[in-house]
């Protein structure tokens, strides 16, 4: 077991266990299903300083998974277009299953980074996992605007880049539904591409941090197209390296809590035929930065 960093004051119970150096932690000693409402705000912090955090055998009702993603903000804020839980529309199906639903990120992003204001992070909880499989990693944003050459950073500071739902894989995700063409029609009506500056600053940590992903960035404004796919792949390159990425195989009932702001993250598809369920619930505040 690694080092348990932080135990917290008044609350012996609770530990945090870093999970790697550079990003990633697991919590322990808290039942989210009935959290003490005097470790809400070190929970939070502990989110703002290790990107992700993990919590093993976790039994959460849809109201309480709604509740505990209450602890680190507002769980009405933006959603993605999976299909929603009947009861609680806060809640999202990520569900993959022989003949059925094939919902697939296996790509790098951040969530929904083609909103004006996307959210600043999501609770995952393990409904249904494949016996082998399955796994989802995530990569620290900070951890790579901190590797790159000072030169680089302060060039990347004075740029914007275009963020659109139609550089994804859900045009085609939309098309393969029923009522596909229509969906398809709303949705680029309701998401016009958005401008993000490149590097933001995270406003909890005050740490600078790169805001640009594969799924969703389109280019670089003020380059040529060809500046601006190499500019990018080389910033994606950086993102991919091993060491500041967390791999995290799933049991069921594990919860994952994560920082959408200052990570992006990967769900590996390699689990078919055997079936997969997340429910998430996504959180935001007014303003992401």
């Amino acid at each position: 077991m690694s080092k348990i960093e932080r135990v917290v004051p008044g609350n012996s119970d609770l530990t945090l266990e870093p999970y790697t150096p550079n990003i990633g932690a697991i919590v322990h000693g808290v039942d989210l299903a009935a959290p003490d409402p005097a470790v809400h705000a070190e929970l939070r912090r502990a989110l703002a300083d290790y990107q992700v955090l993990f919590f093993r055998g976790q039994v959460l009702s849809p109201d309480q998974q709604v509740a505990a993603a209450r602890i680190f903000g507002d769980p009405d804020k933006a959603k993605a277009y999976f299909p929603r839980h009947d009861d609680h529309p806060q809640i999202e199906r990520i569900e993959s299953r022989p003949g059925g639903n094939n919902h697939r990120t296996d790509r790098w992003h951040a969530d929904i980074t083609f909103s004006v204001n996307p959210p600043t992070g999501a609770v995952l909880y393990a409904r249904e996992v494949p016996p082998a499989g399955g796994d989802t990693l995530w990569t620290s944003a900070t951890r790579v605007y901190d590797a790159l050459a000072p030169a680089l950073q302060g060039y990347l500071e004075g740029l914007e880049a275009r963020h659109s739902i139609e550089h994804s894989g859900w045009p085609q995700n939309f098309l393969a539904r029923p009522d596909g063409e229509a969906l398809y029609r709303r949705v680029r009506a309701e998401q016009l591409p958005v401008v993000h500056p490149v590097v933001q600053t995270h406003p909890l940590t005050g740490r600078k941090l790169v805001y640009v992903n594969p799924n969703f960035t389109d280019r670089i404004l003020g380059l040529n197209r060809a500046e601006s796919d190499a500019l990018l792949a080389l910033l994606f390159a950086v993102f991919q390296r091993p060491d500041f990425q967390v791999r995290w195989r799933w049991q069921i009932n594990d919860v994952a809590v994560w920082d959408n702001r200052a990570t992006q993250h990967y769900a590996v598809a390699d689990y078919a035929p055997a079936p997969r369920l997340m429910h998430r619930v996504t959180f935001g505040e007014d303003r992401a930065f």
